[in-house]
């Protein structure tokens, strides 16, 4: 903050701008790890798990998540167009698996392989993990802006 208040050049305001929003994204996909840390903490507490399916929905949840934080991170150290261009696919197909678990979940609550709680607690680290990946897209925006 104090590097905006100098005489810059607007190439440099840009870049520190970028890196004030990269920040705040960083410190929202903390905030959003964290919930899914608590819900995992409250299923445990109560002695509850996902079904094996759900398991299995986040773990591919889990492994789109690495996989576009990858992109981005190659993206934003390297400058790099290409890597967010990957970055944008990977980041639909979570869109996509966020909406397949939710309709996923609706399947087993009404065959009663789920209950309310735990499902509760699914759609929310569903949900948060989404967010998560668009954080990370925004994150690899900025590239396009002082480039």
């Amino acid at each position: 903050m104090k590097l905006s208040e100098n005489r810059l050049s607007e190439r440099d305001q840009i870049y520190i701008s970028t890196v004030y929003h990269t920040i705040s994204d960083l410190e929202r996909i903390g905030d959003y790890s964290k919930n899914i840390m608590e819900y995992a903490e409250k299923m445990n507490g109560l002695g509850e798990t996902f079904s094996p399916v759900a398991i299995e929905e986040t773990m591919r949840m889990e492994a789109l998540i690495a996989q576009l934080y990858d992109k981005i991170e190659w993206a934003y150290s390297e400058n790099n167009e290409r890597a967010l261009e990957e970055a944008y696919d990977i980041e639909e197909r979570v869109d996509i698996i966020t909406e397949e678990m939710a309709e996923n979940h609706i399947k087993r609550l009404n065959e009663g392989i789920c209950t309310l709680d735990v499902g509760s607690e699914f759609l929310a680290m569903a949900s948060d993990s989404e967010r998560v990946a668009d954080h990370l897209i925004n994150m690899g925006k900025v590239i396009r802006l002082y480039s």
